[in-house]
């Protein structure tokens, strides 16, 4: 018989324990690997989790400074005008369903902006959008301070809803997207030069003095997304005459009657037409004292067509300069 190797009986201690050791070493490090995977795992969901918190966090962090910086705008339109810019310009003599440029458009006249400047606003809004050219494109301009980083911008291209387009020759002209729309009032079909209980309406020139509620319980401007509720445009109305779902003064206002964050557009009293975002569980409001409000979704809404009934909701309250009722 030729000599073999000796048998595990055969072994001595140090070489049964080098053996036992081998083995071990494997197990240990497929158990190991799986522990680290596991734990891998129970670390990495609530990690990602909480960064996608704190991302969301500044995302709505900087809409909120963005509403502050326009308050800012605001006061500086205030104090060369004595009063807040009008939410769509009607010239005497003009035809009303031309378009009208919007308070924003008035505000980005007093920045550093070339265009436009407040003698280009005594030319109508729908002359310099048929005329085209480089005035055009300026229009259609895609500005950071009238932009939220939580709503997806690109959703339509970087530009504003299709059905909120001025299509006066069946080429629907796509203006500067915002997403910020000023409070319009109580009254839902307010349109042309009817008054309204907001702050922005059509020739308004709302001053300090007409909102008798106080400067803090009475909203500025608010928030809207692009991608369920149409947003807006920056240089202003495409039909002031209209108070529906399409190219009309919601352009650049919002209304009292929806609530926070309504069902997405099918009607004329959902989101189309209010406030909303993509921030969890509200919206950031400027009120006219300039401070930031996060109105949440069961923010009490209740709309009634007389705004001094005493039976509107919290929100309806903070939509109505002079309804006089005390908030709670």
């Amino acid at each position: 018989m030729s000599e073999s190797q000796p048998s595990r009986h055969e072994e001595s201690l140090d070489e049964a324990n080098q053996r036992l050791d081998r083995s071990r070493t494997w197990a240990l490090v497929l158990g190991g690997g799986f522990l680290g995977l596991l734990l891998l795992c129970v670390i990495a969901g609530p990690l990602a989790s909480l960064l996608v918190q704190r991302r969301e966090s500044a995302r709505r962090i900087t809409c909120a400074n963005h509403l502050r910086e326009l308050g800012m705008q605001m006061e500086t339109y205030y104090n060369a005008n004595d009063a807040f810019p009008s939410g769509w310009v009607i010239s005497e003599g003009a035809m009303e369903t031309i378009p009208a440029w919007g308070w924003p458009s008035q505000l980005v006249s007093l920045t550093n902006a070339s265009y436009p400047t407040p003698n280009d606003l005594k030319t109508p809004l729908g002359t310099v959008s048929e005329t085209g050219g480089e005035r055009l494109e300026m229009l259609q301009e895609a500005m950071d301070g009238y932009l939220c980083p939580s709503d997806n911008a690109f959703t339509y291209e970087g530009e504003n809803h299709p059905e909120r387009r001025w299509d006066p020759t069946g080429t629907p002209i796509p203006w500067g997207l915002s997403m910020y729309v000023g409070n319009a009032g109580h009254k839902h079909d307010a349109v042309g030069t009817e008054p309204n209980t907001g702050i922005f309406f059509g020739n308004s020139a709302i001053t300090l003095d007409e909102i008798t509620d106080g400067v803090s319980f009475t909203v500025m401007l608010g928030e809207r997304d692009l991608t369920n509720c149409r947003a807006g445009s920056w240089p202003g109305v495409p039909d002031p005459m209209r108070h529906d779902g399409g190219p009309s003064i919601w352009n650049v206002v919002a209304g009292a009657k929806p609530k926070i964050n309504a069902p997405p557009w099918d009607g004329d009293t959902l989101c189309g037409e209010g406030y909303s975002s993509f921030h969890p569980g509200g919206v950031n409001m400027l009120l006219v004292d300039g401070a930031v409000k996060f109105f949440t979704d069961d923010t009490d809404s209740q709309w009634h067509d007389d705004p001094k009934s005493g039976q509107l909701g919290v929100l309806q309250q903070f939509l109505v300069r002079d309804n006089q009722e005390e908030m709670p």
